[in-house]
């Protein structure tokens, strides 16, 4: 039998992989998803990076931030996917995906190869 509080800490942990579901399948709108997942946390995350001193923190730091990034455009994406309105709002979010999308994977190479 299950004490209430492991129940409650199941229940957390089912919110927060529904949260992620939601997320990545473009259950959230691209507006929010787009400004709030780009640029607010985006930002938040570079400034956190600029202010590390060591080099293996700034690798992590950034290693962190550019997966961050991919995931968040698979959610951007998947978001410009279903989007319904004005059409061109998706394609410009695409292409800022695509964009940054290749920015993250050239910037996860260079670390790799600074590290080799």
């Amino acid at each position: 039998m299950q004490s209430e509080g492991s129940k409650m800490s199941e229940t957390a942990m089912e919110n927060k992989q529904n949260y992620l579901v939601k997320l990545l399948s473009g259950g959230f709108s691209l507006v929010d998803i787009f400004w709030a997942g780009y640029f607010i946390v985006g930002t938040i995350l570079a400034l956190v990076i600029s202010k590390l001193q060591d080099e293996q923190s700034i690798i992590i730091g950034n290693c962190i931030n550019s997966i961050y990034l991919i995931l968040i455009s698979v959610a951007v994406w998947n978001s410009a996917t279903q989007f319904i309105g004005k059409k061109y709002w998706p394609v410009i979010a695409k292409v800022f995906v695509v964009l940054v999308i290749i920015s993250s994977f050239m910037n996860l190479t260079a670390w790799g190869y600074h590290l080799l």
